[in-house]
């Protein structure tokens, strides 16, 4: 069964896209499977938030307020520090799929 990786931005559209993209490859070339990756505005995460299996957001969520690891997707769109987030969703999903 395929696990969820949820990005999350303000309106769900331009950002939350470009991070999920970015995700999308890194999965791919990491070769990481049996993960997909959906993006929603915070507006319509709701629903989606209850597959979820890691949130990346751009919005600054509280992980208090969460029952799942939340990224802070920011440097997947600025590219500062990226290689370090998608470190940290590679150590997650490891943790997850063992």
């Amino acid at each position: 069964m395929k696990k969820n990786i949820l990005v999350i931005c303000a309106l769900g559209f331009a950002t939350s896209t470009m991070v999920k993209k970015n995700i999308e490859d890194f999965l791919q070339e990491r070769k990481i499977k049996d993960w997909k990756v959906d993006a929603v505005g915070v507006g319509m995460s709701k629903e989606p938030i209850k597959t979820a299996d890691i949130i990346v957001s751009t919005i600054g969520l509280k992980q208090e307020d969460f029952n799942v690891p939340i990224v802070d997707g920011l440097s997947l769109i600025s590219g500062i520090n990226a290689e370090y987030t998608l470190d940290e969703i590679a150590e997650i999903i490891k943790k997850i799929d063992e």
